[in-house]
């Protein structure tokens, strides 16, 4: 393999992070305006800080490599109910706080929960991506210039990857206790 196929290759793998980074920018700015969380919103801007210098550091390698840094944006991981639960469940729902005088509607706080599950799930596969992108780094032994300045890069972005994922983690037992009683007072517990 040439030394160009082995750096448009490295630059393809490169770019499917940042594709991820692109789109975690957008996920992470939805869930700052979402959640009802205050802690979690915090965190979230912490994050989308970090995630912008994961994008800036990954498009200064791939420039880096004569290569163009992409706009595109990955399909992020989901955990998600089957949509016909969830379409029976919304309706459920909003026709019983309806026609039931007083009746809170919970999914807000249903699918808040959903999302602070997707939010670890995501962080997850961050982790997964960079950890693969960084063994392929290891690999190349025929990178032009640094090739260990880029896995410094990599390593850094992994690590705060790495800490946002455990701070969801840590974080479960809060937003359950924000989120449960009020999906139980609606549930009529």
């Amino acid at each position: 393999m040439s030394q160009d196929s082995v750096i448009s290759k490295y630059v393809e793998f490169l770019n499917e992070a940042l594709s991820a980074e692109n789109a975690a920018v957008d996920r992470i700015t939805s869930r700052m305006g979402q959640t009802p969380i205050i802690e979690l919103k915090q965190r979230f801007q912490q994050h989308l800080e970090e995630t912008r210098k994961q994008q800036e550091r990954l498009r200064k390698v791939i420039n880096q490599l004569g290569g163009k840094p992409t706009d595109s944006k990955a399909h992020l991981p989901m955990l998600a109910p089957p949509s016909t639960l969830m379409i029976k469940k919304t309706i459920k729902d909003s026709l019983e706080s309806i026609t039931d005088n007083g009746k809170e509607n919970p999914l807000t706080e249903e699918m808040e929960l959903m999302l602070i599950k997707q939010d670890a799930l995501v962080e997850g596969a961050e982790i997964v991506g960079y950890e693969t992108l960084i063994e392929i780094s290891q690999r190349f032994d025929s990178l032009p210039g640094d090739s260990n300045e880029i896995i410094t890069e990599l390593k850094q972005s992994l690590q705060e990857e790495k800490d946002m994922h455990k701070w969801c983690k840590t974080n479960i037992p809060i937003a359950v206790g924000i989120l449960l009683p009020k999906i139980l007072s609606a549930a009529g517990r």
